[in-house]
């Protein structure tokens, strides 16, 4: 099978009817080369008995309780395809499918192609046509099954925010790269069910300290200030309160960090997601750049 479709979905219903449909669409010509996999993440709003009633082809996987972004781990291990097309219940490929595998097939150093990503705040389209990147927005990814079958799937220590980011760490680290595909089109259509910013912050700080935690293996103390310090810099955008939703994450983040064993990846991997990565970068690097200019 060429490739596998797999979508979380919790108490999105509407949402999930929409993605299904347009999947099916573009995959109509093709059909036998692809499945769809659905996780429901424990809907009480009607999802499973509406994808068994509308969609009977459809693979549904009924996760008894929601945990979040790592029950995309449950339909990796179901998916037969040689590649799985990551999506939200909110999202849906528009265009670009075999352009996509295509590129994949003729560059197996690729272990995750990032596709263009328009709707919502985490938009893609103003990235870099085939560069590098040291992650991916969750919504609209392919990752190799090779890949997976390698390192495995999303970490089951982080609930929501920032997986993807850490799932490029370990790509990065198993000699993978991560590339951007523009020539791909992928909507977000950014339901506002299950959204608050207070969530998004505190899991956002918390998570993104403890991938520094586990797998950095140089400055470890250093980068973690860093990660709390900049991530609390919304201060400035979004106010106080999402600012005191960071530093929630960060208290979080120092009285849960015992149960994380530590994983460093190479001193190579560590390098470039440091310097790529927005969270590990100076705090005052603005002030360094200024003082630079007027040199």
């Amino acid at each position: 099978m060429k490739a596998s479709f797999v979508i979380v979905n919790y108490n999105r219903k509407a949402e999930l009817a929409i993605t299904i449909e347009k999947t099916l669409a573009v995959i109509k010509y093709n059909i036998e080369d692809y499945q769809i996999i659905i996780v429901d993440n424990a809907s009480v709003d009607g999802s499973p008995a509406m994808v068994k009633e509308r969609f009977p082809d459809v693979v549904l996987i009924e996760n008894p309780v929601n945990t979040g972004a790592p029950a995309w781990n449950l339909g990796f291990a179901k998916a037969k395809g040689d590649y799985f097309i990551i999506l939200d219940d909110d999202s849906h490929m528009e265009s670009g499918l075999n352009e996509t595998l295509s590129y994949l097939d003729s560059n197996p150093d690729v272990g995750v192609l990032a596709l263009n990503i328009t709707g919502g705040n985490y938009e893609t389209s103003e990235w870099i046509d085939l560069s590098e990147t040291i992650g991916f927005i969750g919504c609209g990814a392919i990752l190799r099954k090779v890949l997976y079958d390698k390192i495995g799937g999303y970490a089951d220590w982080m609930f929501l925010y920032g997986n993807e980011w850490e799932y490029g760490l370990r790509c990065i680290n198993a000699g993978y790269k991560i590339r951007y595909f523009k020539n791909s089109n992928v909507i977000h259509r950014t339901s506002k069910v299950n959204r608050t910013n207070k969530r998004l912050r505190f899991f956002t700080t918390k998570n993104e300290m403890g991938i520094v935690y586990k797998h950095f293996r140089k400055n470890r103390l250093k980068y973690l200030l860093r990660v709390w310090v900049n991530n609390m810099k919304v201060i400035k955008t979004e106010g106080l309160m999402s600012s005191w939703y960071c530093f929630r994450g960060g208290i979080n983040f120092i009285k849960t960090r015992k149960h994380l064993s530590l994983t460093p990846v190479s001193n190579e991997a560590q390098l470039k997601f440091s310097k790529e990565f927005w969270g590990t970068q100076p705090v005052f690097g603005f002030i360094t750049k200024r003082l630079k200019g007027a040199q």
